[in-house]
């Protein structure tokens, strides 16, 4: 295995997938950002299965996102609330929100707009460099050894390899927004094809070789890519046909969601060496702390501090982060 290929494999993205790797436990952290925090919200909000929810709910506390408490009027009940390592999350929900925004199609439920209370306006949230504010792409980052460079990789959960068979397109639940993103990252191998992506790998073996992942699950994957114009297809050999899997503009886009979530597992997640590797900033020469910011004022985006007004709304919104109500 070759230095890129081990490191994605150890990489703090690959323990957050351990975690997160599935549509259902993305859709409950969205939920309890939105105030859920009993069952039933989460029944109704994520559409899962009640044998789902239970299965999901159970592995986020033994993970440390939730903690449970007691209803006060229901002893025998109890309910989910975001622990400070959960909380950490609010920065994916945002680079998630804006990828929607951006991407998702017309009528998707996703809020029009965000208004930052601490400032006063509408904005944007935008992944910057926690050192010279500049923000982040994907041309503007390198990598180097970490102090974890040879810990050992996770093995993925077996049972969140399987691609799932729902979609946005299919959603059941109340809630809608971030399910297309979900239909991309909520899945343990796609995101590592994606992450080999932001190395620079583009063919069929070598992303296979690098990931020791099984032909027909990257069949699979790149597929879905594809679909998704995540990936566009470019052929490179004509006898016998090999194609390329170059990043679209869409694909790119998710970068700033990968960053963040590579930030978080470095800080929650990381072999007790520390991460296997570090991302420079080119700007500045600095290792990457991300930091997702207003895009008016520039200060970091607290969850008790956005609102989203919802589509066809008038008013200024309920709180997009109910942190209040959910911790």
């Amino acid at each position: 295995m070759t230095d890129i290929g081990r490191k994605t494999r150890s990489s703090s993205v690959t323990r957050a997938i351990g975690v997160l790797g599935d549509r259902w436990s993305i859709l409950i952290i969205r939920d309890a950002f939105q105030g859920a925090r009993r069952f039933k919200d989460f029944l109704e909000r994520s559409g899962a299965s009640r044998a789902t929810l239970a299965n999901r709910l159970r592995s986020l506390v033994s993970h440390g996102l939730f903690r449970r408490v007691k209803y006060l009027d229901a002893p025998a009940r109890w309910e989910y609330r975001l622990t400070d390592k959960g909380r950490d999350l609010y920065a994916l929900s945002l680079s998630a929100w804006r990828w929607e925004r951006r991407w998702a199609p017309r009528g998707a439920g996703i809020p029009a707009r965000l208004h930052h209370h601490d400032c006063g306006h509408p904005m944007l949230p935008e992944t910057s460099c926690g050192h010279c504010g500049e923000l982040l792409g994907i041309r503007a980052v390198s990598y180097r050894d970490g102090p974890g460079a040879h810990a050992r990789a996770p093995a993925l959960a077996v049972r969140s390899r399987r691609l799932s068979a729902l979609t946005s397109a299919d959603q059941r639940g109340s809630q809608s927004s971030l399910t297309h993103i979900v239909d991309i990252v909520g899945d343990p191998w796609t995101p590592l094809v994606l992450a080999a992506a932001f190395f620079g790998l583009s063919r069929f073996d070598d992303i296979q070789r690098e990931l020791g992942i099984a032909s027909n699950i990257l069949s699979t994957r790149l597929e879905l890519l594809v679909r998704q114009r995540i990936f566009r297809r470019r052929l490179y050999s004509r006898q016998p046909a090999r194609w390329e899997y170059r990043l679209t503009d869409k694909g790119r886009d998710l970068f700033p969601y990968a960053l963040v979530l590579n930030a978080w597992g470095d800080r929650w997640l990381a072999a007790a060496a520390g991460p296997p590797y570090q991302l420079l900033h080119r700007d500045c020469g600095k290792v990457i702390e991300p930091v997702v910011r207003c895009s008016h004022c520039q200060r970091a985006l607290l969850p008790t501090a956005v609102a989203a007004a919802a589509p066809g709304s008038s008013r200024r919104g309920a709180n997009l982060a109910a942190v209040s109500r959910a911790v």
